[in-house]
């Protein structure tokens, strides 16, 4: 699942395996002190903390992937030119208005809605009350319509 989201992301596979591979190394060596119910978003927290050392290592913006077969899948699922067009220009609106928001409500938006990972789930992954996770989301999509209207006015 951390693969996924570090490739969804926009990390390389290559990268991606490293970093999970140094996350579980990192936790086998300092796991004594972690409480069991916690111990996959320990995980997740090294390993978001790793691909943000990555990237600051090789001076690169953090960028979303949404071009992969399962998005398109979702919403292109027609071979109709005018519609491929339209949708990667949604593509690249939907990418802009990501990065003008919270990164917290960036996380919370592609967990949910690209991983499709139930609230439960996001809960467990980021150490988060379930019902802090269903606010905090209703608070990220409230904002995503907001800079989606700036966008659009």
């Amino acid at each position: 699942m951390i693969y996924f989201y570090l490739k969804k992301n926009g990390c390389s596979h290559e990268d991606a395996e490293d970093i999970v591979q140094e996350s579980y190394t990192k936790f086998i060596a300092y796991s004594s002190g972690v409480p069991s119910d916690k111990v996959l978003s320990y995980i997740f927290t090294i390993s978001m903390n790793e691909f943000k050392k990555l990237l600051r290592k090789r001076g690169k913006e953090q960028s979303i992937s949404i071009d992969d077969d399962h998005f398109w899948n979702n919403f292109a699922n027609d071979l109709d030119t005018e519609l491929s067009v339209l949708t990667i220009e949604m593509n690249h609106e939907i990418a802009f208005v990501l990065d003008r928001i919270q990164e917290v409500f960036k996380q919370l938006l592609l967990l949910k809605y690209e991983l499709e990972l139930s609230y439960k789930e996001i809960a467990l992954l980021l150490g988060m009350k379930e019902e802090t996770v269903r606010t905090y989301l209703f608070r990220a999509r409230k904002e995503f319509q907001k800079k989606w209207r700036e966008l659009h006015e």
